[in-house]
């Protein structure tokens, strides 16, 4: 029986690296060269590349203004959750949150849904902002501004409930 070997290939590759006058830096994400990243600083590096984590949720492409995704988690008759994957203020950074909702005043929940949803728009975009439509596919330019609720209201309305009749 051969005797097992006495490095593994990891052990061997950076010897030949080191026969070879190579260093121990190589280039990582972003073209910048950093020390020998370890299995465990790698594995991390990919599973975050693999989840996002290294991009920035926006409303639309512009990640100057904050920006989110929102995702229907449950909705009921009188109540509701959703997901707002986008910057959270308290902890000053992008976060996954869960929104409840209640009906209220609304005439229904998704109504009080949309409106919710547009109160954190509003809390990060003052102005004109990019919505990507997944009903339409492709982004739209829409207004946050008070006096063009109406609008926006109903525009993603149709948008998160697209078979939803008017309350």
């Amino acid at each position: 029986m051969p005797p097992p070997p006495a490095e593994d290939l990891s052990a061997y590759i950076e010897r030949q690296r080191r026969a070879r006058g190579e260093t121990t830096t190589r280039p990582v994400a972003g073209g910048t060269n950093a020390a020998a990243e370890s299995d465990l600083e790698r594995r991390d590096r990919i599973v975050a590349a693999n989840l996002g984590l290294n991009r920035t949720p926006t409303f639309g492409h512009d990640p100057r203004n904050a920006g989110g995704i929102f995702e229907i988690k449950e909705l009921n008759y009188d109540d509701a959750e959703f997901w707002f994957f986008g910057f959270d203020k308290d902890i000053d950074r992008n976060a996954r949150q869960l929104i409840e909702v209640r009906r209220g005043d609304n005439p229904d929940i998704r109504t009080a849904v949309v409106r919710k949803m547009i109160s954190i728009i509003r809390e990060n975009v003052t102005g004109d902002f990019l919505w990507v439509s997944q009903r339409l596919g492709r982004q739209v330019s829409l207004s946050a501004r008070p006096g063009d609720n109406a609008e926006l209201e109903d525009f993603i309305m149709r948008d998160i409930f697209p078979g939803a009749r008017p309350p």
